[in-house]
């Protein structure tokens, strides 16, 4: 979201600040390190990933008749 920052951030930087945004706008009263949101996300975009899969899967389909 900051276009100042770009990928000129390090790993560690970038999920620092993940980090600080998810700290600032968490109502659930979980605590979560960056470590934490980093392995959530991971577990996250690889069932996305399936997902897409699958949808571009069923795009592809070209059933006759339809």
């Amino acid at each position: 979201q900051d276009a100042s920052v770009g990928s000129d951030q390090t790993v560690s930087t970038y999920w620092k600040r993940i980090k600080e945004y998810f700290d600032e706008r968490n109502t659930s009263g979980i605590f979560r390190s960056s470590d934490s949101l980093r392995q959530r996300w991971s577990t996250i975009n690889a069932e996305c990933s399936k997902w897409v899969g699958c949808l571009s899967n069923v795009a592809h389909m070209n059933p006759s008749g339809c």
